[in-house]
């Protein structure tokens, strides 16, 4: 943990989307660890998910737990790293999609 967080956050940011997951998982992969480390960051992540499972019916920032959890688990896992980047390159088309939208709105309705 030599670097910050808004350092980190910002270079995660600046990868392409439908990519970032898996560059982690390979900049992860480059670090030598043991089995143990890689054990325990998956349970933490199970636990973050499941914690953020029942924030959702009870107060807090459920949806925002999971996603910690999972990017979690996809650092140690290439199958997860896969499916939060296709779910990032799906939010991403909606976003932009949506964007687009709300400019043709505004542009109209002058």
């Amino acid at each position: 943990m030599t670097e910050s967080l808004r350092d980190q956050w910002q270079r995660f940011a600046a990868l392409p989307s439908g990519q970032r997951f898996k560059q982690r998982y390979r900049k992860q992969r480059e670090k030598p660890a043991g089995m143990l480390r890689k054990v325990v960051i998956i349970a933490v992540g199970l636990a973050l998910v499941v914690i953020g499972l029942a924030m959702l019916v009870l107060p807090g920032p459920g949806l925002l737990v999971i996603i910690m959890g999972a990017a979690l688990i996809a650092e140690e896992s290439l199958v997860a790293a896969r499916a939060l980047d296709r779910i990032d390159l799906w939010i991403s088309r909606r976003i932009a999609r949506w964007r687009e939208r709300r400019a043709q709105k505004a542009g109209g309705s002058r």
